[in-house]
């Protein structure tokens, strides 16, 4: 089983517009408005890789109720949510098409307590002891402090030792999560050169930067997404690079989310490091090829899966 932590999540509304002009009025159409949010996001496209997860989180129920339990329930993914009072934020994502480039407008949404913060603690730890995985994603709501995702780590090293713990966050909510030394952390490009304030140029820059952050907090492995480029895994031991495949790209929403599930889903089968990354790159690929916010599915995901790929060994064997 492999369980997702959503405590910031949304409702994810993404329009296209055939070139954004920030000078003039753009006439945009409605392609999707889903649930959202990064781990939410995990686990659909892990349940559409057929493998079992759970979602937690907030659940902000507000006076008109939330569509939350109800999607969940509707895509086969049991859930967990602690309630809180207030809104789902609304995120909206504007899909240029001519640049294949997508602009994101995220709201914060609203504050929870500290007792609503220990609660959601609480219900990580329960349940990461019965899971494989555990994945932290994303941004945290008002009220919570930066330190959220150690705690839940450390939560999870202490009460359920044999889970995995997946970190994709930026910045302060990474680099305390990591003095809990999780298993795997999944940054972006952008998000590993302004978090670790590095610049690197090439992959034998960025194998370097990483092999030190690896060894410094004792992590078990590092992937940077890279775009359009393609994505990067590493060990202690190895380092692999594997190109973008090549898709149609219709919405470039959740393919992080799609490349974590895929990585997620291929340790859980004991695959070795390059196909654990092939994985994360297909599962991406299939989602980014889908309109709006739907994510991978087993029959998008099986054909990128078969696509040749040049990998690239660039540490290790």
């Amino acid at each position: 089983m492999i369980a997702t932590l959503t405590p910031n999540p949304c409702i994810d509304k993404t329009i296209a517009v055939p070139h954004f002009d920030i000078m003039k009025t753009n006439r945009a159409r409605i392609l999707r408005s889903d649930v959202g949010g990064k781990g939410l996001n995990v686990s659909l496209a892990l349940r559409g890789l057929e493998c079992d997860t759970i979602a937690l989180g907030f659940d902000f129920t507000g006076e008109h109720g939330s569509p939350l339990k109800s999607t969940m329930a509707a895509r086969g993914i049991p859930c967990s949510f602690v309630d809180v009072p207030g809104q789902l934020r609304t995120c909206t994502k504007i899909f240029d098409e001519s640049l294949k480039h997508t602009i994101e407008l995220n709201e914060y949404g609203p504050t929870v307590t500290e007792e609503a913060g220990e609660l959601l603690l609480e219900l990580v730890a329960r349940t990461a002891a019965d899971c494989d995985f555990i994945t932290f994603s994303g941004s945290l709501p008002g009220g919570l402090g930066s330190d959220f995702y150690f705690r839940c780590a450390e939560a999870v090293r202490n009460e359920a030792p044999n889970c995995k713990v997946v970190v994709d966050a930026e910045a302060d909510l990474l680099l305390k999560a990591l003095d809990a030394q999780p298993f795997l952390i999944k940054p972006n490009i952008n998000e590993f050169q302004a978090t670790f304030g590095v610049n690197v140029s090439g992959l034998a820059e960025l194998d370097e930067a990483v092999l030190k952050i690896i060894r410094q907090y004792s992590l078990g492995m590092m992937c940077v997404s890279m775009g359009g480029e393609g994505a990067y895994i590493a060990t202690a031991e190895q380092a692999y690079f594997c190109p973008a495949l090549q898709v149609d790209v219709r919405s470039l929403q959740g393919a992080g989310d799609s490349m974590v599930a895929g990585i997620c889903a291929a340790l859980q089968l004991g695959l070795p490091l390059p196909e654990v990354l092939h994985y994360g790159v297909a599962a991406s690929a299939a989602s980014i090829s889908r309109e709006g916010t739907q994510l991978c599915t087993e029959e998008t995901f099986r054909p990128l899966l078969a696509q040749d790929v040049e990998m690239r060994c660039l540490r290790g064997n």
